[in-house]
């Protein structure tokens, strides 16, 4: 029976799924688990049967929420350097080789379908409820290679949970229509935390809502590089490398109905990515958003989870956090 690779400390435990690329299936602080994590036994995983005849839902199907590396590709399916690049990458679904792994610490490695290879260390911080991800992509060719890259967090907050961005910049809402509950206009644009919606209204997405919702908003160009959020009593938050993930993918899959979903999501997904929006790395090569290395070459990011000491009172004070996970609040 497989098992899961477990690193903790004295304060959090993190899960990690070396079949599928490395995935975190779970992080736990004081018994609360703080992603999206489905014990679903359907939809059956087209690894395990056939093929949808669908690449996005051949990834989906094998989708029990977590979080997710994307790479080399993020979004939609597309060839480059004619090399056919799977939904959301391959990396997210292929088996990677364990380098390092100690009891607060592991470290994973696995080569893609372009000549590129991503190792990428889960560190526990000591005596903190912080996990940092580093990670670096190598080049193994003599050609120059592209790629993008971007994180795949799900978290589970309950409705009425906050969220805090740094303020101003613009909200994008994808340009198709995710689903029958979608409540925000295909294509509009508006500002931080305000998004247009179908009714000609405009929706707080800093709230997370009590009702079923599917969204999907693109926060490109951000000034800093932290999300703070609420989770009942808890505040938690990301911090990441703004040079490498200079935009943001803001998906909320709560109660949608249809593959894989059928009614039994709640997901906040802020993730951190290279690019937007979800085209693919064809269109991000096009639009001067792909990441180019020459023979040889490596590029290095990093992002951190880390849960708070703070009430809950004092979410919307939060002004920065730390590639450490160290919370700053307005004084």
């Amino acid at each position: 029976m497989w098992t899961l690779n477990t690193i903790k400390n004295n304060q959090i435990s993190i899960e990690i799924d070396e079949l599928m690329g490395g995935e975190i299936k779970s992080i736990i602080y004081k018994n609360k688990e703080f992603l999206s994590n489905f014990d679903w036994k359907s939809p059956l995983g087209h690894r395990k049967s056939e093929t949808y005849g669908s690449g996005v839902l051949d990834w989906l199907s094998d989708y029990r929420g977590g979080w997710q590396s994307l790479f080399p590709n993020a979004g939609n399916e597309n060839t480059v350097m004619g090399v056919p690049l799977p939904f959301h990458g391959e990396f997210s679904r292929s088996q990677v080789e364990i380098v390092e792994k100690s009891k607060s610490e592991i470290v994973v490695r696995s080569g893609v379908r372009l000549p590129l290879v991503l190792t990428r260390s889960y560190k526990l911080l000591p005596d903190k409820p912080t996990l940092k991800v580093q990670q670096t992509v190598t080049n193994e060719s003599d050609l120059d290679i592209p790629f993008i890259w971007g994180e795949h967090p799900a978290f589970c907050l309950p409705s009425g949970s906050r969220i805090n961005l740094p303020k101003g910049g613009e909200v994008h809402v994808d340009s198709n229509e995710m689903g029958d509950l979608q409540d925000v206009l295909p294509g509009g644009i508006g500002s931080w935390p305000l998004a247009p919606t179908k009714s000609g209204g405009t929706v707080d997405l800093s709230v997370v809502p009590s009702v079923k919702v599917e969204r999907l908003c693109y926060l490109p160009d951000r000034p800093q590089g932290w999300v703070a959020m609420e989770s009942g009593e808890t505040i938690f938050g990301l911090s990441w490398d703004l040079k490498a993930f200079p935009h943001l993918w803001f998906w909320q899959e709560i109660g949608g109905t249809g593959f894989p979903w059928f009614g039994r999501t709640n997901i906040t997904a802020i993730e951190p990515a290279s690019t937007w929006p979800s085209f693919g790395l064809a269109e991000a090569i096009k639009k001067g958003q792909a990441i180019t290395l020459k023979p040889k070459q490596s590029a290095s990011s990093w992002v951190t989870f880390s849960v708070s000491t703070l009430p809950t009172e004092k979410l919307m004070q939060v002004e920065f956090i730390n590639d450490d996970g160290d919370f700053k609040c307005v004084n």
